[in-house]
């Protein structure tokens, strides 16, 4: 029987394109119908992914197609363009008109940022399409943002961003937290595929470093989906690391709660909070990235003591981080329940 939904990706050779191939592999109602790299045009999208070989069948397009929203029921392109080129992309094909059956969705950063100030600040090289921006819908479902279901533009999270939002959502109803500060630890494939001197092997093997200290992209965005509890940047640091690992997330957050009643009631608060979310996993210690690696699940872990809470959260930078992601965005498009192809355990051990 034939796929009912079509997607299209558009920058289909980095690595995030490459994790959103293999997850839609396993789809059994979305359809991967045509991949987009001018650089690669021609050539078979195994040669760039060959952990696709004897799986994909397609071939890397100069264009996209004008058939690419006819074929099924409805269809979706995937714009997995590196941060700065996004917006012309989605500019473009909104002025090819965007059939009404058919949506977005944005893996880079172009339009996460509604403040045009903290834009210019963190994404100087983007320059801020508020005509864009006014029609992106922020695409973390565990939000509970209803909008996702009918949006005609997602703007997918950034994975550390996702980390830390999930990892502190269930604070943004409460007045607990007096101080929150996040130490954060990412794997090297969230910079892309094109060489860098700071992720070459030698440069990265057996180290852990600091980077963009307080002044990390992700900080805004993550203050802007816990709102106003969290508006004060006095009260909040985000600090992330490089890990020398390819793939994972794994922050700790330390909260200094206003009284240890209100601390010691964050556990059950907590799992109140998520126990309907499917990708939300409270695990008995603090989470590894093995566990997390090649899923779309996001694992926590919260501990206490007096007024001190520290929460753990876990999660695949190119899965829940990136392409997990953007399938749950897809799979609400298009009226599925959001764990449509995505209930995928970790390999254990790697």
């Amino acid at each position: 029987m034939s796929k009912r939904f079509a997607v299209s990706i558009i920058g289909g050779s980095g690595y995030g394109a490459g994790e959103l191939l293999r997850l839609l592999s396993a789809h059994p109602l979305i359809e991967v119908t045509s991949v987009v790299s001018r650089s690669h045009a021609g050539t078979p999208v195994a040669s760039v992914h060959s952990h696709l070989e004897g799986v994909s069948t397609l071939s890397f397009l100069e264009s996209l197609p004008a058939t690419w929203h006819s074929s099924h029921e409805r269809a979706a392109v995937v714009c997995s363009v590196p941060t700065g080129h996004a917006v012309p992309v989605i500019s473009q094909l909104a002025e090819q008109g965007l059939p009404d059956s058919a949506a977005i969705v944005d893996l880079s950063g172009d339009l996460r940022l509604t403040d045009a100030g903290l834009h210019a600040k963190h994404y100087p090289e983007v320059p801020y399409s508020e005509a864009l921006r006014s029609k992106a819908v922020y695409g973390l479902p565990e939000l509970g943002d209803a909008r996702i279901s009918s949006a005609r533009l997602i703007t997918n999270p950034g994975c550390l961003a996702t980390a830390a939002i999930l990892a502190l959502a269930p604070l943004r109803d409460t007045s607990v937290a007096r101080h929150v500060a996040i130490d954060a630890k990412t794997g090297t494939s969230g910079a892309g595929r094109e060489p860098q001197q700071s992720m070459h092997h030698p440069s990265r093997a057996h180290d852990c470093t600091a980077y963009k200290i307080l002044e990390h992209r992700h900080e805004p965005e993550i203050l802007q989906a816990l709102g106003p509890q969290f508006s004060a940047r006095d009260s909040f640091m985000f600090v992330p690391h490089l890990l020398p690992v390819s793939r994972g997330c794994l922050l700790t957050c330390y909260i200094t709660c206003k009284d240890e009643a209100s601390a010691a009631g964050l556990s059950t608060h907590y799992q109140d909070w998520y126990r309907s979310k499917s990708f939300i996993r409270f695990r008995s210690r603090p989470p590894r990235l093995v566990d997390v690696v090649g899923t779309n699940f996001c694992d926590l872990h919260l501990a206490s003591r007096g007024l001190h809470v520290v929460i753990s959260s876990a999660l695949d930078n190119l899965g829940k981080g990136m392409a997990g992601q953007c399938i749950q965005n897809l799979n609400m498009v298009f009226g599925l329940p959001q764990e449509t192809g995505l209930m995928i355990p970790a390999l254990g051990p790697v």
